[in-house]
């Protein structure tokens, strides 16, 4: 569930930026379905939809990592994924072209991503 969806039903609505400033905190795996579904609407088009990256996208140089091989995404820990997520390629000293997604997601809707993305390698 996005920010916009959350304030609708009543629950969690801050952005990550907006409650943490992006500082990973707690359990950082939420619920791979709600994450599922966060990645189809936000991710596929780059990431591809089993996070190997398998797409065409004309506007890189460099398509992204491969997230469904075990041994480049486990040298990744949660946090990372947490501050790459939330503050975008630059955040971690990659491609400014993966955008930064915390003043959209909630905190839960980045934890909720990370477990979804782990699911690809099943690390």
């Amino acid at each position: 569930m996005l920010a916009t969806a959350a304030a609708a039903e009543g629950v969690e609505s801050e952005s990550a930026l907006a409650t943490n400033s992006c500082g990973p905190a707690g359990e950082l795996r939420g619920d791979a379905e709600n994450g599922k579904q966060m990645h189809l609407e936000h991710c596929v088009a780059c990431h591809g939809l089993s996070g190997a990256a398998d797409v065409v996208v004309m506007h890189m140089d460099e398509t992204p990592q491969d997230q469904s091989d075990p041994e480049y995404i486990q040298t990744h820990t949660d946090g990372y994924l947490y501050i790459a997520i939330c503050r975008g390629g630059e955040g971690v000293g990659k491609s400014y072209l993966m955008s930064p997604w915390g003043d959209y997601f909630t905190d839960q809707e980045i934890k909720d991503l990370i477990a979804w993305i782990r699911t690809f390698s099943k690390t």
